[in-house]
């Protein structure tokens, strides 16, 4: 799909963000998540209490996605931040990642951060502002390093958020340090899997992990575990592939957090599982996230 060009300054407003709806619907995605009711909510306005707030403006697509001049180097689409490059935070240091532990169970190549896992962390990790935004609200505020690490220095409100707008604690401050997270840029299943059509070339290396599904869509061969229904939905567990490395369906942040889900949103059909507070793709209920994948 090919986005108008408009002439003069870019601005964000109620026909951009209607627009990015549109956009989004037609990627795959609902506009009846009810992001607005959820704590990616960084907005001003009305949402839920206990959420971290940005004084400065009421919008809530703004702090991560803009219907015109985004990241064009990033994985997802029409990305408003600023990346870090492989490895590395946009805030600065190093990511320490899970296979430091050398654990012997760990048996796929881990590649280094990045992808999609990027996007997640350009908030998660702590080390810029959540204001970090590239275009912001209004017209010319256009700033191709969103502010850098200090984003848009606007004044925040909220339990994790600190006055520099930064994640400062709580479950959803990952920080640098990975190695006590789920591994994520690590190859599913130990690798050994391509894939042409709909058919899974290889085996998994390890028997552990159940075989995932295959599909060309957009020209594009890409990679999900089944969770439920026929076909790929979204709430079934993508895997990512990048275009360098040769690794092969990679498990990212995105794999098994949808940042649109919204609590009690309805997942895939039986046994009554929602999503909720951790923006699960489906609930955890009975582990049904961690068997999806692992087989235990």
């Amino acid at each position: 799909m090919r986005l108008m060009r408009f002439t003069g300054r870019t601005r964000w407003g109620a026909a951009s963000a209607g627009l990015l709806a549109a956009f989004l619907l037609m990627l795959g995605g609902t506009a009846s998540a009810g992001i607005a009711d959820t704590k990616h909510n960084l907005g001003s306005g009305p949402g839920p209490a206990g959420r971290n707030q940005a004084g400065d403006t009421a919008e809530i697509c703004v702090f991560c996605h803009t219907p015109h001049g985004g990241d064009t180097a990033a994985p997802v689409p029409l990305w408003n931040k600023r990346l870090g490059v492989a490895g590395a935070p946009a805030g600065g240091g190093t990511y320490i990642t899970y296979d430091t532990l050398q654990t012997p169970s760990l048996d796929g190549t881990v590649a280094p951060v990045g992808s999609i896992s990027m996007a997640c962390l350009s908030c998660h990790d702590g080390t810029q502002a959540m204001d970090n935004v590239i275009n912001a609200p209004g017209s010319g505020g256009v700033v191709a390093d969103g502010g850098g690490a200090d984003g848009r220095t606007w004044t925040w409100t909220g339990p994790t958020a600190n006055a520099a707008g930064r994640l400062a604690s709580g479950a959803a401050l990952l920080g640098t340090d990975l190695s006590n997270d789920h591994p994520i840029g690590i190859q599913y299943c130990g690798g050994g899997l391509a894939g042409t059509g709909t058919t899974v070339s290889g085996t998994c290396a390890d028997t552990d992990f159940v075989q995932p599904l295959t599909q060309v869509i957009n020209g594009n061969q890409i990679f999900w575990v089944e969770t439920g229904g026929t076909g790929k939905q979204r709430t079934d567990l993508p895997l990512y592939q990048r275009a360098a490395g040769g690794l092969g369906p990679l498990v990212e942040c995105a794999s098994c957090h949808d940042p649109h889900v919204s609590t009690g949103q309805a997942g895939p059909t039986g046994t009554g599982r929602t999503a909720g507070e951790t923006f699960l793709r489906i609930s955890n209920a009975s582990s049904a996230v961690c068997t999806a994948c692992h087989v235990k």
